[in-house]
């Protein structure tokens, strides 16, 4: 009894599965009503000045409109849906980046960029089916993004000859190349020129940044040694020499940062500020300094002047003496 109760069981589960098999194997059959609503889609589909800017875009839409119409209903299926909404999908999608291509802003010209990477893996689906690929849809979409990254490359390359902070130009540089590369062949040239020139401006901002790097080291060393003088008398001249050196360091490396225009310069700011304080703060304890070595040298010297004043009289009463002996 329980083998006949298992036969039937796994006959019916066998019977589930075939069944679902061929649900899934067989094509969906099309109809007039599916057809109807996919023309009422495309035709609602209505974007002047999206169309203005890209006429590809117009032209599959139409020979998509063309394609459904000639098509008998049986043969308009869910497949015929399917790419017809990933070309609606391409078009709506433009229509944002199109918005966004216009801005002055360049956050919004990256966003655009962002999306154009989907647009492109729509267009890579709607080349799997046959007849939007035999009608040339794909081919459309694809020379309008062309077109799209071809007018991104120039505001990049643009954006990039004007930028004065280096590590910003080389990015912009780089977005430049990247979107030049995806405009097609016309294109490939200007991708490598900007390629090259984000290379060397790279290596260039990373030469000047280490150097800059050492004498920040050089300048902090310096400034170390000025807080924490040797011992003895002379010991805030020292610092004071130490001081002069860390600041020479710190102005050089300052230059190369307004070089290239780089944030790092912000950080450093309070360094800068540490450094004056301690020179201001050496300057007049070398002032007095200077003052007691001066002091004390006019002491010696009105003593030295004082010995030739008496030396000097006690000579001429010598010579006098011996004047008047004669």
């Amino acid at each position: 009894m329980k083998k006949r109760k298992l036969i039937t069981l796994t006959t019916l589960i066998l019977t589930v599965i075939i069944f679902n098999t061929l649900s899934f194997s067989t094509p969906a059959a099309g109809s007039d009503e599916l057809k109807r609503e996919l023309l009422e889609e495309i035709i609602s589909v209505d974007k002047p000045e999206l169309f203005d800017d890209y006429g590809e875009l117009y032209l599959a839409k139409a020979k998509t409109q063309a394609v459904i119409q000639g098509m008998e209903g049986k043969d308009v299926t869910w497949g015929t849906k399917e790419w017809v909404d990933i070309l609606l999908g391409i078009i709506d999608d433009f229509e944002g980046i199109a918005y966004l291509s216009k801005s002055s802003v360049p956050s919004d010209h990256i966003e655009a960029i962002e999306t154009a990477e989907r647009i492109n893996m729509s267009i890579n689906a709607l080349s799997g089916y046959i007849a939007a690929e035999d009608n040339e849809i794909p081919m459309l979409s694809e020379h309008a993004l062309e077109r799209f990254y071809r007018g991104e490359g120039e505001f990049f390359e643009t954006l990039s000859r004007n930028e004065k902070e280096t590590k910003l130009k080389i990015e912009y540089e780089n977005i430049s190349s990247f979107s030049y590369k995806k405009g097609g062949i016309y294109t490939l040239s200007d991708a490598s020129r900007m390629e090259f020139a984000s290379r060397r401006d790279e290596w260039i901002y990373t030469r000047d940044t280490e150097r800059a790097s050492e004498f920040i080291d050089e300048a902090s060393s310096h400034l170390y040694n000025a807080k924490n003088p040797p011992s003895g008398f002379f010991g805030d001249l020292h610092a004071f020499m130490d001081i002069l050196k860390a600041r020479d360091s710190f102005e050089t490396a300052k230059k190369i940062y307004e070089k290239h225009e780089d944030k790092e310069l912000e950080k450093v700011e309070g360094f800068e500020n540490e450094i004056k304080s301690v020179y201001h703060r050496l300057m007049l304890d070398t002032l007095k300094i200077v003052a007691i070595y001066l002091l004390i040298l006019s002491f010696f010297t009105v003593i030295l002047w004082m010995d030739f004043k008496r030396w000097g009289e006690e000579l001429d009463d010598t010579r006098l003496g011996e004047e008047l002996i004669v």
